[in-house]
């Protein structure tokens, strides 16, 4: 829908597993819409899970290289 970005954020909550995380099923986020055709931007509550901290502070270059090798051989590290 054309001008959708103007709406305000959507409560949500994730419904998938992130690798190289703890659980993050049902963690709780805003969403925001954009325009048609780009995807929205999730934000997260602010907490103390690796991944909202690793979202609110920022990623190191190191740890993105984790999440790949954890990624590229199938394991799970939380």
């Amino acid at each position: 829908m054309h001008g959708r970005e103007s709406e305000p954020p959507y409560a949500g909550c994730l419904a998938t597993e992130f690798p190289g995380y703890p659980s993050t099923l049902n963690l709780k986020a805003e969403v925001y819409t954009r325009p048609v055709g780009e995807r929205p931007f999730i934000l997260l509550e602010e907490s103390d899970h690796p991944l909202a901290v690793e979202q609110r502070d920022g990623i190191t270059t190191a740890r993105v290289q984790e999440i790949a090798e954890i990624v590229r051989h199938g394991g799970a590290r939380s």
